[in-house]
């Protein structure tokens, strides 16, 4: 056992410590003078380990588990725990217990599952349906809206195929443009989803492939944008076109025939039919058509002289689009379209005019409703980085602005100044004023801060009642600690549980210039250091930390 690296004792059916090698008493118990193997593990542990334990008794086999176990400055780590038999001769079992230390790799895991929930909070904020795909064709990972879309379970149907969950006459496309991407392509493909008793949803999927660190394609990343919107507005315009050829067909277009150059008009009855007038009380001249257009278009619509030089010069029709005022007030939005000709001296045009209101209300409608989507892209992302109760960034901004910084190799390179800011006494402040007056002195201070820093500097609230803040270009932070500290003194928020009866701050600081060698999370802790030490310093004031002679 002497020769075991691991923290490793033998141990009776009873957990009396009998042995121990050096690395256990050095590690578990630096005084050497515990007896029982129970003992070196964390309370919250012990249930478990001892049940394990009396398995194996029960069994006389060899049991692994993972559990805490504290050390010798009394701090619980994790370790992987091995205890097996060693001596069945005789009525009593001896048991060896080795101890492996993976503090580090469970802690890097729960590391890792943090990251991820942000990196899946951050894709649920999207509207769009982001499918992350293996080159097999199933699921990795979908964010909600996708989810809702295919009518699968959030975190239940990963795994599973995505093409099956389409409607089986766009698997074909999906499968070609899956095979695009596989081979380093990106590729696309209008798409289609369909939920007992739902309306169906119109996508078009844009499928990028991801490489993988040896540069070949690891995984595909599908974007779904939702074009249903879009979609049924081109039904519509074919339906119309239909309509059109329709009515051409039948005799549904109003027909109207001018003569340019003597200024005669001639139309048919449909035409007066569109228009709403009586054709018994015919126009002659375009002077007398004026009078049937909307005051905003008539100038455009009737300007025949200039137009038709401008088309016979082009070669080209004329076409226009405007409103008429029927005689009952109405309003409609009418087509007209015609092909001009010259004839010795004359210039004539002969066209026709179509009712096209519906399809022109359907096509603000539609982008109308394409204004209002974006506006909501833009409120959803706004809201995602914004923090709801103060109104100024949150943490999802500060870890997103830190990574972006480290991106920019121009800004990483100048000094960086990042800190932790703490209101005084915010708990006790709380317990006296109540915390509706609580969340609006976060507020004022959340404002005041914001207003104290410079353009392009990032303030954030951290959490609870601290705030961090990133400064980009200075290796002296005092003026900028020194406006944060006046701002919040000249709110004069009363606080009786602080030495100046206000509400006051502490602030650590760290400045870096290497912040591209230093990882976030370091500059954070080290930023936290000093603000410990401003607070036990007395509180009301701020430390800075140079973080390059502090690397961890």
């Amino acid at each position: 056992m002497a020769i075991l690296r691991d923290p490793a004792c033998v141990i009776d059916d009873t957990g009396l410590i009998l042995d121990a090698n050096a690395a256990w008493w050095h590690t578990l118990d630096h005084s050497g003078t515990a007896t029982h193997w129970a003992t070196t593990v964390a309370v919250a542990d012990r249930d478990l380990v001892v049940g394990e334990l009396l398995v194996a008794q029960s069994s006389a086999q060899r049991v692994d588990l993972e559990c805490r176990l504290v050390c010798a400055d009394h701090r619980p780590r994790w370790f992987r725990v091995s205890i097996y038999p060693v001596d069945d001769q005789g009525p009593d079992i001896q048991w060896l217990c080795t101890a492996t230390d993976i503090d580090e790799l469970k802690t890097n895991h729960a590391r890792i599952a943090e990251r991820s929930s942000m990196q899946t909070d951050m894709l649920d904020v999207s509207v769009d349906c982001i499918k992350m795909i293996a080159l097999d064709g199933t699921l990795i990972h979908m964010n909600r809206a996708g989810c809702l879309a295919l009518g699968v379970p959030e975190g239940v149907g990963f795994g599973q195929e995505w093409l099956p969950l389409l409607p089986g006459d766009v698997r074909a496309e999906g499968e070609q443009a899956l095979q695009a991407a596989r081979t380093g392509q990106i590729g696309r493909f209008a798409g289609r989803s369909e939920l007992p008793g739902g309306r169906p949803q119109y996508w078009d999927n844009t499928l990028t492939p991801v490489p993988g660190p040896d540069g070949a394609t690891a995984r595909i990343l599908c974007v779904s944008r939702e074009v249903t919107a879009e979609r049924e507005a081109q039904n519509s315009l074919r339906a119309n076109q239909e309509r059109l050829a329709l009515a051409t067909h039948v005799g549904g277009l109003g027909i109207w025939d001018y003569d340019v150059t003597e200024d005669r008009l001639h139309c048919d009855d449909t035409w007066y039919q569109i228009m709403g007038r009586d054709p018994d009380q015919p126009i002659g001249s375009i002077a007398g058509f004026r009078s049937f257009i909307h005051p905003d278009d008539v100038d455009a619509a009737t300007e025949v002289t200039h137009t038709a030089a401008e088309l016979l010069t082009a070669g080209a029709d004329y076409a226009a689009e405007f409103r008429i005022i029927r005689p009952t007030g109405e309003i409609r939005w009418v087509r007209s379209a015609a092909a001009l000709q010259r004839d010795a001296d004359a210039v004539r045009a002969v066209g026709f005019v179509v009712d096209a209101t519906e399809e022109v209300l359907a096509a603000q409608t539609l982008l109308a409703e394409k204004v209002a989507l974006e506006k909501e892209k833009e409120s959803l992302a706004r809201q995602s980085l914004e923090d709801a109760l103060t109104g100024i960034a949150n943490r999802r901004r500060l870890d997103h602005e830190l990574a972006e910084l480290r991106r920019d190799r121009t800004r990483s390179a100048q000094p960086v100044c990042v800190g932790l800011i703490d209101v005084d006494s915010f708990k006790a402040y709380n317990d006296r004023y109540g915390h509706l007056a609580g969340d609006t002195a976060l507020r004022r201070v959340a404002t005041a801060l914001r207003a104290a820093a410079r353009d392009g500097d990032l303030v954030a609230r951290y959490g609870g009642e601290e705030f961090a803040f990133v400064v980009v270009g200075t290796r002296d932070p005092q003026p900028i600690l020194d406006r944060f500290m006046a701002a919040v003194a000249t709110l004069g928020i009363e606080n009786a549980d602080t030495p100046t009866g206000l509400l006051t701050i502490s602030v650590g600081c760290v400045v870096t210039t290497t912040f591209a060698q230093q990882s976030a999370t370091t500059l954070l802790e080290l930023g936290d250091e000093a603000l410990y030490e401003a607070k036990e310093s007395g509180r009301n004031r701020y430390v800075v930390y140079p973080a390059d002679s502090r690397s961890r």
